[in-house]
């Protein structure tokens, strides 16, 4: 029903309101009020166009509906990737803090084992570099260490 049927039906109403009221009769000198002509096929037109647009209206809303639940759904899979990223980071995290060769995680134990094994090794170093200078003045084998910085001094004068 559209908004002009209301006025079709209103102006029947009155009409047989006024057929069926012969009390308020009008005098006869006093014409009635001219009606307006309101040509039905202008209001048949509004009202499919109306009807029209109700539709155009209605079928937008669903439209939007659906458009709204796609950017919900999108909405939830991006916070699903984004809990998905945040695990994977936090888990290169653990794994390269375990085995990042610049950070130092080492126990105070082993660090200290590891110092007195060092000075060990350097102590030995020093014997062995001792016993193999000491064997080469036994022996008479020639300092090769000297004779090679003289070499380099004299190829400097040069």
């Amino acid at each position: 029903m559209g908004l002009f049927d209301k006025l079709i039906g209103r102006r029947k109403k009155e009409a047989t309101a006024n057929v069926q009221n012969p009390i308020q009769q009008q005098p006869a000198n006093v014409s009635p009020p001219p009606q307006p002509q309101v040509d039905t096929k202008i209001i048949e037109g509004i009202n499919q166009r109306l009807t029209s647009i109700e539709n155009e209206v209605n079928r937008l809303n669903m439209s939007f509906e659906a458009s709204r639940r796609s950017v919900s759904e999108v909405k939830e899979d991006v916070e699903g990737l984004k809990e998905n990223v945040k695990m994977v980071v936090s888990l290169y995290e653990m794994v390269s803090k375990e085995f990042n060769p610049f950070i130092d995680q080492t126990p105070e134990e082993i660090k200290d084992l590891t110092d007195s094994l060092r000075e060990n090794v350097e102590d030995l170093r020093s014997l062995v570099n001792s016993a193999i200078k000491d064997l080469k003045e036994l022996y008479g084998a020639p300092d090769m260490d000297s004779i090679l910085d003289e070499m380099d001094q004299e190829e400097s004068n040069d």
